[in-house]
């Protein structure tokens, strides 16, 4: 009757026939739930750069390529739960249409025995799946391997010219690109001499096995790291002092750089008023070093040069007229400087971030003695909280929640090691992440099924991408939650983002065993639609046999040595210092971060009392000028008059002065008037 409705014929226990129909209108509605799903992906990537970027500041062009990196990464992340749980629906349908084939054959009551296979929310045709899929994952790799190296060559230039940038950017990644190139073409090479054919597929397949194995490398690191820390971390949270005297001693190894930071940062602003005096004749090169200078901000430069007399510019050397003219002296310059002025913003930022988490983790400490907490130091999200919901949370809830979910989160890491070390055994199958799925799966429990895939996806990037975060690579990358975050840091970030998640997903397939040439399971039936657009990582014999099997086996190494501090210890051996509960050093800086905090809160006291006494000061400044204001103007009114009126009131008057002078009796003559002096200096 209806001719877009599929029937599907099913027997209960009572052997009686249940039909249940599937149109076009379920299909349609599967849409829905995955536009949410971008929708909430895209306000999740605004937000995130919003707090790590400033789109006011920063250029459109950066803002909307690191918008795309870090949103093709996270719609990886968000799609990949819903491609699996369709990949057991559609293994369900292959199943039903198997055993129809079996009882077609037969009579009696098995012949009308089926079962029902339910189309998940959010169900969509694999045709639109593996469309997105392509879209998105070509797209990021395009931009992770061309276009965001080639934006991070050209935001760090210091040419004055868009083309001048271009070249530089291009000369900068022509090594990059060279290397890469090398690699293909020896991989290329390689697959000839086992015998493999080359074709467009293979050369896919090449490209992307060589993008992933670069991606795992650098993932076996992270989660190495995050598997670990980030419990451990939530863990300490819950302790009474560590995260204070952890802030303390961040403050005491931040002060040393925000010094170095101000004086590279003035000294560079000397040169640029050096360089500046010296092309005056130039107009060429003094506009390119007025355009040095304007980098400047002048409130950082009044904040460093507070009085403006010569004296700070006392030190300033005469610049070399001629290498003050030649371009490539101002463009070294104008990038030395563009890197003088993001170390200074950015040592800057952390420095009051620090200094702000360390008075408000003590207002916490005394509110635990006192029971009131203070409402100096709180963000403006405390801020809207009332005082007595801040307090409980704070003080009383936060350090055993904080407990209780790092414990969790340590169980989570377990399991996932457990299963990264034996998901290749597939008979029987003792990976926890692959029996938990397959089980939820067998009973048609799609929506947990999506639930769990996604939570084991989520923690594991969260781990990843946590320590990506707080990475900091030396005046390099360094990504800073206040809005101060470099272009530079951005599209590093946004490029590793793109190489990292593909790998991610990877993996957690081959956990599930919904990657059958990597778990090397037979009569696997249906793949994802992600494994389509990928295809098998095994055509190449040096990776099938060793890297995408063995190499997840060196995260249980890196999470070892992260467990034990290994890393932590050797660099605080060599001279590093590193933050040690129960060392000399460590406690000795955790002292002077104490006292940093202390004289911090001295200057802010002193700061508000000096507010609230200027007010009280010029008013009655005010009242005593206007009182004194007539008997001022009355001085000026007898200074300004002049001296003969005086005279003209004076009780003694002096005769008048004789219009000739004598000497012995004798005149001399009529009396000489006294020429008016040139200046001050002839009269003397």
């Amino acid at each position: 009757v209806y001719p877009s409705v599929k029937f599907c014929f099913c027997a209960t226990n009572d052997n009686t026939v249940r039909v249940s129909a599937t149109n076009h209108f379920l299909i349609e509605m599967g849409y829905c739930p995955l536009v949410l799903e971008l929708l909430a992906v895209f306000a999740l990537t605004l937000y995130l750069l919003s707090k790590y970027g400033n789109w006011r500041k920063q250029s459109f062009v950066v803002s909307g390529a690191t918008f795309l990196g870090w949103y093709m990464s996270f719609i990886i992340i968000c799609v990949l739960p819903l491609d699996v749980v369709i990949t057991f629906y559609n293994r369900c349908q292959l199943e039903k249409e198997r055993i129809s084939n079996t009882t077609s054959t037969s009579t009696g009551p098995a012949a009308n025995i089926s079962f029902e296979c339910e189309p998940p929310t959010g169900y969509v045709p694999d045709d639109f799946l593996l469309s997105l899929w392509r879209i998105v994952y070509w797209s990021a790799q395009l931009m992770t391997w061309l276009i965001l190296p080639l934006m991070q060559s050209y935001s760090t230039a210091g040419d004055f010219t868009s083309i001048g940038r271009m070249k530089t950017a291009l000369v900068n990644n022509a090594i990059y690109y060279g290397i890469y190139l090398i690699i293909f073409i020896l991989l290329v090479v390689y697959a000839v001499f086992k015998g493999i054919v080359i074709n467009t597929e293979h050369l896919k397949v090449i490209l992307v096995s060589a993008s992933n194995t670069w991606g795992l490398l650098l993932l076996v690191g992270l989660l190495g790291y995050g598997l670990v820390e980030v419990p451990r971390q939530l863990w300490y949270t819950g302790r009474r002092d560590y995260r204070l005297n952890k802030v303390y001693f961040k403050l005491d190894q931040k002060v040393q750089e925000k010094n170095d930071a101000e004086d590279a940062y003035r000294d560079a602003f000397k040169e640029a008023r050096s360089v500046l005096n010296a092309v005056k004749n130039d107009h060429i090169a003094r506009s390119k070093a007025q355009m040095i200078v304007s980098k400047f901000d002048d409130s950082v430069v009044g904040t460093l040069f507070p009085s403006r007399s010569g004296a700070d510019f006392a030190t300033l050397t005469d610049a070399d007229p001629i290498l003050c003219t030649d371009d490539n002296y101002l463009i070294r310059f104008h990038q030395r400087s563009i890197e003088v002025i993001q170390n200074y913003n950015r040592a800057n930022s952390q420095w009051a971030t620090l200094m702000e988490e360390a008075m408000f983790h003590e207002d916490v400490e005394q509110a635990a003695l006192t029971g009131q907490l203070s409402s100096t130091n709180v963000s403006s999200w405390d801020a809207v909280i009332p005082s007595n919901a801040r307090y409980y949370w704070h003080v009383v809830l936060s350090r055993p929640l904080a407990k209780i979910l790092g414990v969790l989160l340590a169980s989570m890491t377990v399991f996932i090691l457990i299963s990264e070390c034996t998901f290749f055994i597939v008979d029987p199958t003792i990976s926890p992440a692959a029996i938990l799925l397959q089980a939820a799966a067998q009973k048609f429990h799609y929506t947990s099924t999506q639930l769990v895939s996604f939570s084991l996806l989520t923690y594991i990037c969260c781990c990843a991408y946590s320590t990506l975060f707080r990475l900091r690579i030396y005046k390099y990358y360094y990504l800073d939650s206040h809005g101060l975050t470099d272009d530079n840091s951005l599209l590093f970030s946004a490029a590793l983002l793109c190489r990292l998640t593909p790998p991610i997903c990877l993996n957690l397939l081959g956990l599930i065993h919904l990657d059958s040439h990597i778990s090397h399971e037979k009569n696997h039936g249906v793949e994802t639609q992600f494994t389509k657009l990928m295809g098998h990582l095994d055509l190449l014999p040096i990776l099938a046999k060793g890297i995408n099997i063995y190499l997840p086996l060196l995260i249980l190494l890196f999470c070892a040595l992260t467990y034990y501090k290994l890393g932590t210890r050797l660099l605080h051996a060599i001279g590093m210092d590193q933050f040690i509960d129960s060392d000399d050093v460590t406690m000795d800086a955790v002292s002077a971060g104490k006292a940093l905090v202390q004289l911090e809160r001295n200057k802010r006291g002193r700061r508000e009392v000096r507010a609230t006494r200027n007010p009280v000061e010029r008013t009655e400044r005010g009242a005593e000028s206007g009182r004194s204001f007539g008997w001022k103007r009355r001085m000026e009114d007898e200074e300004s008059a002049p001296f003969v009126e005086r005279e003209e009131i004076s009780f003694d008057p002096v005769p008048p002065p004789s219009s000739s002078i004598t000497r012995g009796g004798s005149s001399l003559g009529p009396r000489q008037e006294h020429p008016n002096p040139r200046n001050i200096f002839d009269d003397m």
